[in-house]
């Protein structure tokens, strides 16, 4: 069966790697081509995989200047895309995946985890539409000039948010929803251009008040690329029944997390696949069977991982089979739901 995932940090551990043997004067950095890393080209020609969406992730805390941040980051995906076009291609279009499906390459998406890289500018926008960026988060874990997240604040900086009430505790730390900030001006500016673009808006790592921002002033699909069942585990990254259902209504997909923090009641790191099965039965119950896609968060979690890397998706489709999901149910949930969504909005 084709996978189609909808969200991985590789790029931004491989920009890491780099810096890191710059640094070092190592000069032996990561390689899209086959690493250590969660992905790689090796394992997911092994998994058969049709495309993968490759975030640029924009860590605002780092000191840098974002804008530049996120254009060292693209230098690095095309760098890498070069490298290994023979087998995989950076897709703009729906009708590029197919191309490059016929031509026995897989399709890579370019997206954006971090709206605050564009420090308010719609032009900044606009230059990363040009550069082939096709969906981005208006947020990641810090407020910025387009909208605020939910918080996850670890016991050592409860501070006085988490005493009104407002928290829900786990084992190791806190999740903070605050109803009361969602986009700001500039965020809603940014998604009314974003639907005139062709830039897929998304939902994760929003607050709560700026994914109902969204649901009420937006006309077109949107995506949680890497969110869970909140009713299952309450983390301030996982979508309500009520968010699944509005995502399903809209014609969007949600890309199943692997992380186990988002997939446990407790703040558990052990991500197995009997729990990623239970969320995606849930959200299926929920949303309907187009609601679903994959969004794996791949080199951007940590824990004990059931699947340790992308070659071993067999383990999630055993699972699903175990749990007696049918085979249309597997196959939309790996891939067809995503292609659906970018056949009508790329």
């Amino acid at each position: 069966m084709k996978i189609a995932d909808m969200h991985c940090d590789t790029i931004s551990e491989i920009w890491e790697s780099r810096k890191s043997d710059i640094s070092e004067e190592k000069g032996n950095p990561q390689q899209l081509s086959e690493n250590n890393l969660h992905i790689d080209i090796q394992k997911m020609k092994s998994s058969d995989y049709l495309l993968q969406n490759f975030a640029m992730y924009i860590d605002l805390k780092r000191g840098l200047d974002p804008f530049a941040y996120v254009l060292e980051l693209i230098d690095v995906f095309y760098d890498e895309m070069e490298k290994n076009r023979n087998d995989i291609r950076v897709i703009k279009t729906y009708d590029e995946i197919l191309k490059n499906e016929k031509q026995g390459r897989m399709s890579a998406l370019m997206t954006i985890e971090e709206g605050g890289c564009c420090k308010g500018e719609i032009e900044n926008l606009e230059r990363l539409y040009q550069l082939g960026a096709r969906m981005m988060t208006l947020t990641w874990n810090y407020p910025n000039e387009l909208a605020s997240p939910n918080l996850f604040i670890r016991d050592t900086q409860m501070g006085k948010s988490a005493e009104k009430g407002s928290a829900i505790k786990y084992d190791k730390g806190f999740c903070i929803f605050d109803s009361s900030k969602g986009l700001t001006q500039k965020g809603f500016s940014f998604i009314e251009r974003m639907e005139e673009l062709g830039i897929i808006i998304d939902v994760s790592h929003l607050s709560d008040a700026g994914f109902w921002d969204i649901a009420r002033n937006t006309k077109k699909p949107f995506v949680a690329s890497h969110s869970n069942a909140r009713v299952l585990c309450g983390h301030c990254r996982n979508l309500t029944d009520d968010m699944i259902r509005t995502i399903a209504e809209r014609g969007g997909v949600i890309g199943l997390n692997y992380y186990g923090c988002f997939l446990n009641e407790t703040n558990d790191s052990h991500s197995r696949v009997s729990r990623m099965a239970s969320h995606a039965r849930h959200m299926l119950n929920v949303g309907g069977s187009e609601c679903l896609g994959l969004g794996s968060d791949f080199d951007g979690i940590s824990g004990k991982l059931e699947i340790q890397d992308c070659s071993q998706m067999h383990k999630l489709v055993e699972e699903f089979e175990r749990q007696h999901f049918t085979n249309t149910e597997i196959e939309k949930i790996l891939c067809r739901n995503v292609m659906r969504v970018y056949r009508e909005m790329l």
